[in-house]
């Protein structure tokens, strides 16, 4: 009775280390194992949500991470992918970012009646973005610039009118005539160079002073109102060749400058102007028969008026239909 009790009691004593030792590394083994791969899992999960990030949920985030992996494989993720709600409800923002940095922004339409057709489409839409991006798409040309507009070409003028000076005496004596002038504008038209055939008479009784002058000066002035007015001032070097007739008669030559101030209005084809300024006598003129004198001093306030035609003549706009 008590000798199988013993056998019994040394077989158990000697069997239990054994089994101890041999428990142990399989306790280990199942306990590692899983933990490296939920860690595993873990970082995959979080790798790909720092990748794609979808804040809408107009499409579903794995339905569009499967959708680009079915199309591009890994290459996706050397992006970092953000969806965001558009302006409208059809459309999303996609935001690109390169491992560089380097930022590239879609607006994309997408048509789907339900979440998975709309995540399809976007997956599709960017799978086709991502290699376009990858093989370098060039950059769209930049629009050409507009051509400048041509410089005007340079233009004159020719015109025919009245002028009228007076004297600054007591008793003035009043010339009046006819003044031809041409002219052009260059420079970006603040030079105008002028030429000047003018006729002047004064009569008193039966004495009458005749005056006839040529020259040419030039003014410096600026247009405006849309090129239509021009204004500007300057001088003329002219000579005169005068005859005064009374019961004889006497002739001779002298010297007209003038400073004048010129204002004209500019049409396609017409041109009208006029010069204010002085008539400058080098030396002053005196005219003496029958009793009576005429005397042109050395400054005579003067305003002339010129109507011509502008040459060549500008071409007006048609009018649109």
């Amino acid at each position: 009775m008590l000798l199988p009790l013993a056998r019994l009691w040394l077989a158990s004593a000697s069997m239990e280390p054994s089994a101890s030792r041999d428990a142990e590394p399989a306790l280990e083994a199942s306990t590692s194992e899983p933990e490296a791969a939920t860690l595993e899992v873990d970082t995959e999960r979080s790798n790909d949500a720092s990748q794609l990030q979808v804040h809408t949920d107009r499409v579903g985030a794995a339905a569009v991470q499967q959708g680009l992996e079915l199309r591009v494989g890994d290459d996706w993720r050397r992006w970092k992918i953000e969806i965001r709600d558009g302006s409208t409800p059809e459309h999303v923002n996609v935001t690109l970012r390169d491992r560089a940095g380097h930022l590239h922004t879609r607006r994309l339409v997408l048509d789907g009646a339900s979440t998975d057709e709309r995540s399809r489409e976007l997956a599709a839409a960017l799978a086709l973005l991502v290699e376009q991006l990858e093989q370098g798409t060039p950059e769209p040309e930049p629009l050409p610039r507009p051509p400048e507009p041509a410089p005007s070409p340079s233009s004159g003028f020719i015109g025919l009118g009245p002028r009228l000076a007076v004297g600054l005496r007591r008793s003035p004596a009043i010339d009046g005539g006819i003044s031809v002038a041409g002219g052009a504008w260059l420079a970006k038209e603040h030079v105008q160079p002028i030429a000047e055939l003018a006729w002047a008479r004064s009569t008193r009784g039966a004495l009458r002073l005749d005056g006839l002058r040529m020259g040419a000066g030039v003014l410096g002035g600026a247009s405006g109102l849309g090129g239509r007015v021009w204004g500007g001032a300057g001088a003329l070097m002219r000579v005169q060749h005068a005859k005064a007739t009374a019961e004889g008669s006497a002739r001779g030559w002298g010297t007209n400058p003038a400073i004048v101030g010129g204002l004209q209005y500019r049409g396609p084809l017409l041109v009208v102007g006029a010069w204010l300024g002085a008539d400058l006598m080098l030396p002053p003129l005196l005219a003496r028969g029958d009793g009576q004198a005429l005397r042109w001093g050395i400054v005579r306030p003067m305003v002339t008026a010129h109507v011509g035609l502008r040459l060549p003549p500008r071409r007006t706009a048609s009018p649109r239909r």
